[in-house]
């Protein structure tokens, strides 16, 4: 079934390349987003994220991403905070992107994982639906999307929440 998967994706891939030579400042992206998700239990995700996209062929790229995350909740009737940095990756499929329009609109699956001795630990999974506009300047990007948070941290259980987060593409 893998290699099945492995070579529809290929084949997908390879029918998509179109015969025109981009260099690499041409096929890179950045990102500077903030974003929020859904209380859950008494708990607020907020998270700032830098992403640094390359395309592949013309409707695949892939990132890098780097979030700082911060958990706002409530203990003992006192406000306070958790904080700590993720990095990881991820992979983006561009929807429609053979149609002549100033819109773009992408599929986007991404795992982080925290770095270093934060506080608080834990695993990342996204999977969103990001619009902008296809530009050479900067352009608003709005991205909405489901976030699955395995916690590692004693006192915080895993949880699933929609978000959603805007910034700038450049």
């Amino acid at each position: 079934m893998r290699k099945f998967i492995f070579a529809v994706f290929l084949f997908v891939n390879i029918s998509a390349v179109n015969v025109c030579a981009q260099t690499f400042k041409e096929r890179t992206y950045f990102e500077l987003t903030a974003g929020s998700g859904i209380r859950y239990k008494g708990i607020s995700p907020i998270d700032f994220s830098f992403r640094l996209n390359v395309d592949l062929v013309p409707i695949t790229y892939i990132f890098i991403a780097v979030d700082d995350n911060i958990l706002l909740y409530k203990n003992d009737e006192v406000n306070t905070y958790y904080s700590g940095y993720g990095i990881g990756g991820g992979l983006g499929f561009k929807l429609f992107n053979h149609l002549k329009s100033k819109h773009a609109i992408d599929i986007r699956v991404k795992s982080l994982s925290s770095l270093g001795c934060s506080k608080w630990k834990r695993n990342t999974y996204d999977v969103s639906i990001a619009w902008y506009l296809k530009s050479e300047k900067f352009s608003p990007v709005v991205e909405l999307g489901y976030r699955y948070l395995d916690s590692r941290t004693k006192g915080f259980s895993n949880y699933g929440n929609a978000y959603m987060s805007i910034g700038l593409r450049y």
